[in-house]
């Protein structure tokens, strides 16, 4: 499979989650972006890595970058691989020293861990054509989220689904909760 390209274009706390973080992922020289729900600790150690910022205490992330760096690790890219009832499946392809070129690792990791470690790594990060088909979507006005602001349903978990179903019926937008309800019955079966 051809792996596509992409860059981190912005984190933001639009999401219907208390303290969750939706992270942009844009598709490099295209229009797709893919938006993956992240943690506050992610989201944190992401932003702070993007703006430069040292912390006083080394954060995990820098924990594993200097673990890898003493052991001569490198991790030469971050692939997102799969999506799947809203779970995002990532993993981390390293080299270890002594190895043929052939001779690579693969660690599975949650997505928002393997973009911080590509960000600390200074790696690229990519994905494949089925997971921006499911999860990614084209923003018509160069923003970083739908103009209808309906949240992409395929990148959800089942407890987001039942979040925004109810808050949908709290505001009478019994179509959405109606698309809700089925996606969520779609998952059952």
């Amino acid at each position: 499979m051809e792996k596509i390209p992409l860059t981190v274009a912005n984190i933001a706390n639009k999401t219907n989650i208390e303290n969750a973080y939706t992270l942009i992922l844009e598709e490099t020289g295209g229009k797709r972006k893919l938006p993956v729900v992240i943690g506050f600790s992610e989201a944190q150690a992401i932003a702070i890595e993007l703006d430069g910022f040292t912390p006083a205490r080394p954060l995990v992330y820098d924990f594993i970058y200097r673990f890898a760096q003493s052991f001569n690790i490198e991790v030469t890219e971050v692939i997102i691989t799969n999506v799947e009832k809203g779970i995002f499946y990532s993993e981390i392809v390293c080299r270890m020293p002594g190895f043929s070129e052939d001779d690579i690792i693969r660690l599975d990791a949650r997505t928002s861990d393997a973009v911080a470690v590509a960000l600390k790594f200074n790696c690229p990060i990519y994905t494949y054509e089925v997971v921006l088909s499911k999860a990614g979507w084209v923003s018509e006005d160069g923003g970083i989220f739908p103009t209808d602001s309906k949240p992409n349903l395929n990148v959800m978990t089942l407890k987001e689904l039942n979040e925004i179903l109810q808050k949908a019926v709290e505001k009478e937008d019994y179509e959405f909760a109606s698309v809700i309800r089925d996606e969520i019955q779609n998952r059952k079966k």
